[in-house]
């Protein structure tokens, strides 16, 4: 009997095995705000680097010459960026660690970053742009897994969510910065070179800062632990653990720690056995290819399609959607018609601007002054935008408890497709925007819920490449939706609401059959 009560405790992340000697304690439940803190931040660095160009773009069409086509191409390349990278990232994430993947993309995010906003010519800021998105990919990602490890999965979604306040923080912080910074009307011209500096290259630094800031505090903490473990290295993990049970209870020592040894989840031990590197092309490939394949294999593979067409479809709806909205609401509340329905009121501003573009094109212009001023509409619309989107965040990681993960993603996506359908037969103006903003927010919120229910769904070998390559399917989304929007609106605006609306009530459909 004593020799049984004197059997070190083996404590199992995830595994079908139960803890001896009723041990309990679980510090994977206990993480510290420090923590979450971090993630807020490197969130908000992501948004930045994406969403903060559309900001930018206006105030530098002047000094880059932009067209319209250039502009639509500056706003998209992150995009195109984040799309062609993800699946590397995923691969980094889960063999090479969390926290190196994260410290490594978001350094490389901030150099590019800084240094577009020192480009002198088109072709330079839409290099820049792009490595931008290929390198932000990773973090715009990895930050979820990364998170909810350290985390029970019972808790993991609650997390998440309440971290991606920091999509609306970062709306409204880009927007205030922007308003801020762009209000001034300075030039510094560089002795020896091409380059003015004007007050829309300092927001590029000014965007950059959660960027670099995320990047230095993340040295401070340490990698995941369940990543250790998928990989055979259960000493490290170890370490880690004790380390958050003395960071989380002051008063203890090593000694007080039940928890004496790990056993490595069921599987993933192996994965550590073969060659730790080759340099040759043909072992990277493989090893990647071996990193994919088991999402596309019982039992992953109907959860990991659902998750990627969720996310294309919720990215359709508030990212594709959510680009024109600054523009639909100001069409809308410029409207000389009164009492009219939305798609009434885009037809009529339609039809005064093709009126005046026929005019402008029966006078001969002799000069063109480019006009970089951006209209103080545009920041308040994206302030208001973003404060819902934190209020939303905030009230959904308090529901969720009560509701449950599948419950509210559905109720928020039937929600959704409700504004976005019945926001086409309001006459009133301030009633048709609350359900335009409720159409947006309440699908783009739950990116967040799907996100954290894909770090739970997947066991942690290939748990990044699971939300990286889902991630990487909402861009497209996104990429497909704005686009769509611009093909479709004008020729038949009724009709594109039903289709972005269906696709909020199809997506909610989806996710009744995801694991609760």
């Amino acid at each position: 009997m004593r020799a049984e009560l004197n059997r070190p405790a083996v404590f199992t992340i995830e595994g079908s095995k139960t803890p001896t000697n009723n041990v309990t304690a679980d510090p994977e439940s206990k993480s510290h705000s420090f923590d979450e803190v971090l993630d807020i931040i490197v969130i908000m660095a992501v948004l930045n680097e994406t969403m903060g160009i559309s900001i930018v773009i206006p105030a530098a069409q002047c000094d880059l010459n932009l067209s319209p086509t250039d502009k639509g191409i500056l706003t998209g390349v992150s995009f195109a960026g984040i799309i062609v990278s993800s699946h590397f990232w995923g691969y980094m994430a889960d063999t090479k660690g969390r926290r190196r993947t994260l410290i490594v993309s978001l350094m490389l995010t901030a150099i590019c970053a800084l240094v577009s906003g020192l480009s002198i010519n088109y072709t330079m800021m839409v290099a820049m742009r792009f490595m931008v998105g290929v390198f932000i990919s990773a973090p715009s990602a990895t930050i979820f897994a990364y998170l909810g490890e350290f985390f029970k999965t019972a808790n993991r979604t609650l997390v998440i969510t309440y971290a991606s306040v920091a999509v609306g923080l970062s709306a409204v912080f880009t927007a205030t910065t922007g308003w801020y910074v762009l209000s001034f009307h300075w030039t510094v011209g560089l002795p020896g070179t091409e380059l003015v500096l004007k007050p829309w290259r300092v927001l590029f630094f000014v965007y950059t800062l959660p960027t670099l800031v995320g990047a230095f505090w993340l040295m401070a903490l340490p990698e995941s632990p369940k990543f250790y473990l998928s990989r055979g290295r259960e000493s490290e993990a170890f370490a880690i653990l004790l380390r958050l049970y003395l960071e989380n209870h002051p008063n203890a020592v090593a000694a007080d720690f039940a928890v004496k040894h790990i056993t490595p989840e069921a599987g993933q031990k192996n994965r550590s056995a073969g060659p730790r590197s080759s340099g040759s092309c043909w072992h990277v490939a493989t090893s990647v290819w071996n990193q994919t394949v088991p999402l596309f294999r019982k039992p992953n593979v109907v959860n990991f399609f659902i998750c990627c067409v969720v996310q294309f479809g919720l990215f359709v709806v508030s990212a594709g959607m959510g680009l024109w909205f600054p523009d639909i609401i100001n069409r809308l509340t410029t409207s000389q018609v009164a009492d009219v329905t939305v798609c009434d009121a885009l037809d009529a501003t339609a039809d005064r601007r093709d009126n005046a573009l026929g005019l402008e094109d029966a006078i001969t212009t002799v000069d063109v002054v480019c006009n970089d001023n951006i209209n103080e509409r545009v920041f308040i619309y994206a302030i208001t935008l973003g404060a819902l989107y934190t209020v939303m965040y905030l009230a959904m990681s308090v529901l969720m408890r009560k509701l449950g993960r599948k419950s509210l993603v559905a109720f928020n996506l039937f929600f959704s497709g409700f504004s976005g359908i019945v926001l086409q037969f309001v006459d009133n103006t301030y009633v048709t925007m609350a359900l335009f903003c409720s159409f947006l927010v309440f699908a783009g919120t739950s990116i967040s819920v799907l996100n954290g229910a894909t770090v739970s769904i997947f066991p942690t070998n290939v748990r990044a490449m699971a939300v990286c390559l889902s991630l990487m399917m909402g861009r497209l989304g996104s990429v497909f939706g704005s686009n769509l929007v611009g093909l479709i609106m004008e020729q038949n605006c009724t009709l594109t609401f039903y289709l972005f609306a269906s696709g909020s009530i199809i997506c909610a459909i989806l996710t009744l059959f995801l694991p609760s």
